[in-house]
């Protein structure tokens, strides 16, 4: 169904509305690409424009009806914004649109007017209509400049306030440094067997971190060998991706040395899969440094909720003043079913 709005003081327009011509060719629907779906004022807008910014994002036809609405709507807001920088008495000068089309040729074309035109011809655009595209985006630009919010306006009780109500977005996970020593299959060491008994024998050897850190240095096939073990940042449960390591690493209390366990290593293959690889090694955990969950203080984000409450408080007011615009223009929108 098509939504209108229009001044109560305007002559009523003839509906411009074109209707939609469907053709069959097998299972394929065509729609005419210059149906009219939008009109803001004396600006018109067509199924072929909305289609093509989404072609641009590569959506799927269920997307494209999912979304269509959300992108008609952007382009009004455009053509509103435009029209009132213009009642406003402004200008953007010549030289700096053509200041961005070259900077657009340069930075997307590396600088082949050719290859920029032949582009263009390709999505029925004239450079002319181009140039037109960037001066109209660079207006848009600007008359929402014009009304965002800055953090300056948003008062410390309202950040004190949106931090107590929501505290959960600013919960923090546990997190852990770990050492390791890895025990892999050698010529010395043959079987999965004579693994976990060296490693026994190796853990026995660990009354303290510091004895951890010597062998660590000393033995094994870590990464990490010659920095004692130590893998040097601090990790979350979920950015361990190996089930067992990452049990073993958050059971373990600050200072504490696991017992020797086995862990199935990974392959990469061929075709890039990751696969396992029927081998396994012996690992040894210390658990070198943590950071215990907790609630971040209100200092520490209190540049993040300014930002929320600014983008909030500025997503509000624009929808106010197009809302405004719509009621002051002559609008209407058909989009196709």
């Amino acid at each position: 169904m098509g939504i209108l709005f229009k001044k109560t003081n305007l002559f009523v327009l003839s509906v411009l509305i074109c209707s939609m011509t469907l053709f069959s060719s097998g299972d394929r629907e065509l729609v005419e690409i210059n149906r009219i779906v939008a009109k803001v004022n004396d600006r018109i807008i067509t199924w072929g424009e909305i289609e093509r910014k989404m072609d641009h994002l590569n959506f799927s036809e269920k997307e494209k009806k999912k979304r269509a609405d959300e992108f008609v709507n952007g382009e009004i807001d455009k053509f509103l914004s435009i029209d009132a920088f213009a009642e406003q008495g402004m200008a953007i000068p010549d030289a700096y649109i053509e200041q961005e089309y070259n900077k657009k040729l340069l930075e997307n074309f590396n600088g082949d007017r050719r290859l920029f035109r032949d582009v263009l011809q390709g999505n029925g655009q004239s450079q002319l209509e181009y140039r037109d595209q960037i001066k109209e985006n660079i207006i848009h630009m600007h008359m929402l400049a014009k009304r965002k919010r800055s953090r300056e306006e948003i008062s410390p009780v309202k950040v004190e306030q949106f931090y107590l109500d929501n505290q959960v977005r600013f919960q923090t996970e546990r997190e852990i440094r770990i050492g390791e020593v890895i025990l892999s299959v050698s010529k010395n060491t043959q079987t999965v067997e004579e693994l976990r008994v060296k490693a026994e024998m190796l853990r026995d050897k660990m009354g303290s971190l510091d004895d951890f850190k010597q062998i660590a240095s000393e033995i094994g096939t870590s990464y990490f060998k010659d920095k004692a073990g130590d893998w040097g940042v601090m990790v979350k449960r979920s950015e361990l991706r190996n089930p067992t390591i990452r049990d073993q690493a958050f059971a373990l209390k600050k200072g504490e040395i696991s017992k020797p366990f086995p862990v199935s290593l990974l392959v990469r293959m061929d075709d890039g899969k990751i696969e396992n690889s029927g081998k396994s090694a012996y690992y040894i955990l210390a658990l070198l440094d943590e950071r215990p969950a907790g609630l971040k203080p209100l200092d520490e984000v209190r540049f993040e909720i300014e930002k929320i409450l600014a983008s909030q408080i500025e997503s509000h007011e624009q929808g106010k003043w197009f809302a405004k615009r719509k009621r002051d223009a002559y609008v209407t929108i058909d989009l196709p079913e």
